[in-house]
């Protein structure tokens, strides 16, 4: 795995088990290729760790997976961003891998998650709206983003009106997921 922090001022060349420590949902990489959502995985960690991340297997299989940090921001109708745009809560956390390894996704109210996000310097936040299947994610927002932070924080003023869920995804210290889930 190749780290470079953005903007990038060195690049590291790490283990899987390295980078694991950085973002564990890597410790699953079978898991991660069979169900195909490696590449989301690997965009998703760029966005959260704000770093460009260059995944190479070497073991036979030989693939190659990139993330950079807010390339989903730039395109919204890229490659990646519809398989997130109208899936459900259940069909989120695989895509991304929250699913695996026990992560626990926590329950705040709005104002708790609130206080939450005003200190978190990077992360993605899912608004989920109500349709007649359920709940769907209806927009994504980027912490490390300019404008996705001045969205959130009109948003958090009108404590997501018009939103049935809010999740937010940040990395541990211990690179393990956080997952925050408010309901309104």
């Amino acid at each position: 795995m190749l780290y470079a922090p953005h903007p990038p001022q060195c690049c590291a060349e790490l283990t899987l088990q390295q980078f694991a420590r950085l973002d564990a949902r890597f410790l699953h990489l079978p898991e991660l290729r069979a169900r195909g959502a490696l590449a989301l995985t690997v965009q998703d960690s760029a966005d959260l760790l704000h770093a460009h991340l260059r995944l190479r297997e070497t073991d036979g299989v030989g693939g190659e997976w990139r993330g950079t940090p807010g390339q989903l921001d730039e395109d919204p109708d890229g490659p990646t961003s519809p398989v997130l745009r109208g899936c459900g809560e259940a069909a989120l956390a695989s895509a991304l891998a929250l699913d695996l390894g026990g992560v626990q996704t926590c329950g705040v109210c709005i104002h708790e998650l609130c206080g939450v996000l005003e200190g978190w310097p990077r992360g993605t936040v899912y608004l989920l709206s109500r349709q007649t299947v359920g709940v769907t994610v209806a927009r994504r927002l980027n912490l490390t983003s300019f404008f996705d932070r001045l969205e959130l924080d009109l948003l958090m003023g009108q404590d997501f009106v018009g939103y049935a869920v809010v999740r937010a995804h940040g990395l541990a210290v211990d690179g393990t997921s956080l997952v925050l889930r408010a309901g309104n």
